[in-house]
């Protein structure tokens, strides 16, 4: 059974250093999974991103897929001090436990983490600010389709522009084991975001995500998913970083744009 279970946790005021360290990322992967048995069949993939137009927007993304189509995500923003993590799984954990965990080794003043049940048709009771809030989180169940690995790829390979979406890297899709896969998992790194497949070859069902730092067009991803799937689907959206303001702990915003943007003054 495709993992069902999704941890979300939304943080602000971290430090810098931690926020900015490939290491600090890559071992709090290898420590969620291992504390709550998730049984990676991936090493850690960790993408620095340094090279996008506004300097406020880099930092690290970081993804691992494990065990029932499961996975685990991290999205750093250094300099707007703030970072993301979800944790898709059947492993039952307490929440505050987890939470604590994670802010030990990426610390954060302001935290925010719920759980939810992807069978439930579960809708967000706060209503959406797009001018506050960090970004839209669509988790979708698709019901009743026939998928391959290639398929999967080509999928991921060309949503992106679709939904206005930078890509920041090629898609990864594995099967979950060598002999007699039972799963298909991939996953396209975007600009400090991710969309996530996964799908359960016997059930004929898959799992997706699609979590953006920006607002789209009502109806957009929907109208994308149902001329793609059909209209055996679940839809739920939820908004990310509730209320969040900017927060910069070092350098003056245009201390930072001067400095990323230097090079264009020498061509």
């Amino acid at each position: 059974m495709l993992a069902d279970r999704h941890y979300m946790l939304d943080a602000y005021g971290c430090l810098v250093e931690q926020a900015n360290s490939i290491m600090t990322v890559n071992d709090l992967l290898v420590d969620i999974s291992n504390e709550l048995d998730m049984k990676p069949i991936m090493p850690p993939f960790v993408i620095p991103f340094y090279y996008c137009e506004d300097p406020e927007d880099v930092g690290v993304s970081a993804f691992c897929f494990c065990a029932d189509g499961s996975h685990i995500t991290i999205h750093t923003f250094p300099y707007r001090a703030c970072y993301f993590v979800d944790i898709l799984t059947n492993s039952f954990f307490g929440e505050a436990e987890v939470t604590d965990m994670i802010c030990k080794q990426i610390y954060a003043s302001n935290i925010s983490s719920t759980v939810v049940d992807r069978r439930l048709n579960e809708k967000d009771d706060e209503e959406i600010d797009k001018f506050n809030d960090f970004g839209p989180h669509y988790t979708i169940t698709v019901n009743n389709i026939d998928a391959t690995l290639e398929s999967i790829y080509r999928w991921l390979d060309t949503i992106a522009p679709k939904i206005n979406m930078q890509a920041i890297a090629r898609p990864y899709v594995i099967y979950d084991k060598t002999e007699n896969p039972q799963y298909i998992s991939g996953a396209l790194i975007v600009a400090q975001s991710h969309i996530a497949f996964h799908y359960s070859i016997e059930e004929r069902t898959a799992n997706i995500d699609v979590f953006s730092c920006s607002f789209l067009e009502s109806g957009v991803v929907e109208d994308i998913i149902h001329q793609t799937f059909g209209y055996d689907i679940q839809i739920n959206l939820c908004a990310r970083g509730s209320k969040h303001r900017l927060e910069c702990q070092t350098r003056s915003r245009e201390a930072r744009i001067e400095k990323s943007s230097a090079w264009r003054n020498n061509i």
